[in-house]
């Protein structure tokens, strides 16, 4: 059995994209890197819908042949029914050369630790980070228990990456973790064996033909604020509620228990519940999780960065997640390298990460947010550098989301903090009459 050293140049917490996606960066650099991950992949993991722009890391890791020999399932676009209108977007009208996907995250997940792995990172699994002492740059001890041995002990490093996703160690360590007051939202989902989906066009098929016809996303209102997605995958479905606070405490005074709750509010999903197969739910596969989403007051300090949920998380709506562990856990290896190569670049490179990560993260809170509701009014120059700097396909592949959920409104005050920005446009859209269910299936 390998053992964890007492010493390296950077100690990766957390095995999910981000974490391995900086271990990969700075083992292919050349340094000396440690990943401790709490669970045995593959594990179960929530979040399973994939923007095309990932290709560009998986192909900076290494991690693209073995992820494209996995077969996820393709998606084509994405399919929203909001204020009683339906609505579709498809990749291709962005001139995509790689797919979107529906993953089974256990799988995606496994693939790229193990890839980072490939390329020098030391991995262990089953190690429970118990407590951290940050002392400034090149001078970090990270304490920890082995469940395998059963053994404590402690590593030490000089640059740490808090990849530890909701558990947040280094915001909980130093106080600033603070939910987003705007996003109080509760989720709750599962899996069912089967159901039907909605293809492009608007036709609403069988699960044996997703294979022939991929699937939309599937995203659906509920009441004002909440909200559900639908997500076929190879073998399953993948079905999640998110309920604001309201919403919540009407679900949590139904009867049974969380399954039957959960069926029961399914049920109650305009589109949603002409599709779902009720008797396919798959026995435990409920889950749910409160105050998910959280607003980021620090991402970066002397000697550590935060990256992916430990960073921030807003809202899952808008299949940014993963996207955006890729891009923090990345931007923090690039941060690191450069700070190792040069002690004069590191407070630098600690405040262009931050603010790299802040505009990134106020980006998504706009396209997520609803409209007229925004507690943090200083997010907002942020989000103007970073919509100055992002491609215009990105920029337009973002509009064209917040287009499906009326969140345009949001950028109002962007375009009033600087005139000269050019508004963002959109035609890349339809607009559905109807869903083309068959004949023994009711119509909208």
């Amino acid at each position: 059995m390998k053992s964890i050293p007492l010493k390296s140049d950077v100690v990766v917490i957390g095995g999910g994209p981000s974490g391995s996606t900086a271990a990969n960066a700075l083992a292919q650099a050349g340094y000396d890197v440690v990943l401790l991950e709490k669970a045995k992949h593959p594990r179960e993991v929530v979040g399973e819908s994939i923007l095309p722009f990932v290709w560009k890391y998986t192909d900076l890791l290494g991690a693209t042949k073995a992820l494209q020999k996995m077969r996820f399932m393709e998606k084509s676009g994405g399919t929203t029914f909001w204020n009683n209108q339906l609505t579709q977007m498809t990749f291709r009208d962005f001139d995509f050369q790689t797919p979107a996907l529906h993953v089974e995250r256990n799988i995606f997940d496994d693939i790229l630790l193990r890839t980072a792995e490939q390329k020098g990172a030391r991995i262990f699994e089953e190690v429970i980070v118990k407590d951290l002492q940050l002392n400034g740059y090149d001078n970090q001890d990270v304490f920890y228990f082995d469940t395998l041995n059963g053994k404590s002990g402690k590593i030490s490093c000089r640059y740490l990456v808090d990849a530890s996703g909701q558990a947040a160690l280094v915001a909980k360590k130093l106080g600033f973790r603070e939910y987003d007051k705007d996003l109080r939202f509760m989720s709750i989902w599962g899996y069912f064996k089967e159901s039907d989906y909605v293809a492009l066009g608007g036709d609403v098929l069988p699960f044996s033909q997703r294979y022939e016809t991929p699937p939309t996303t599937g995203i659906y209102q509920i009441g004002e604020w909440g909200w559900c997605w639908q997500i076929v995958q190879n073998d399953q479905v993948s079905v999640g509620l998110v309920l604001s606070p309201e919403q919540f405490s009407e679900f949590k005074l139904q009867d049974g228990n969380l399954e039957e709750r959960f069926l029961s509010a399914c049920r109650k999903v305009p589109l949603l519940s002409d599709m779902l197969k009720y008797d396919t739910l798959i026995p435990g596969s409920v889950r749910a999780i409160r105050d998910f989403a959280y607003y980021p007051r620090e991402l970066a300090g002397k000697g550590w960065f935060l990256t992916g949920d430990a960073a921030a998380f807003v809202d899952p709506i808008n299949s940014a997640g993963v996207l955006g562990g890729f891009y923090t856990g990345y931007m923090a290896a690039m941060a690191i390298d450069d700070s190792l190569k040069n002690n004069k670049n590191r407070d630098y490179a600690v405040e262009r990460f931050s603010e790299l990560l802040r505009g990134r993260m106020a980006v998504y809170r706009l396209s997520a947010l609803p409209v007229g509701v925004n507690s943090y009014q200083e997010m907002y120059p942020y989000a103007l550098s970073c919509l100055k700097q992002m491609s215009d396909l990105e920029k337009e592949l973002i509009y064209t989301q917040m287009i499906l959920i009326n969140r345009t409104e949001n950028l109002d005050i962007i375009y009033q903090l600087d005139p000269d920005f050019r508004r963002l446009t959109s035609k890349k859209y339809t607009l559905l009459d109807e869903l083309h269910f068959p004949a023994s299936s009711p119509v909208v």
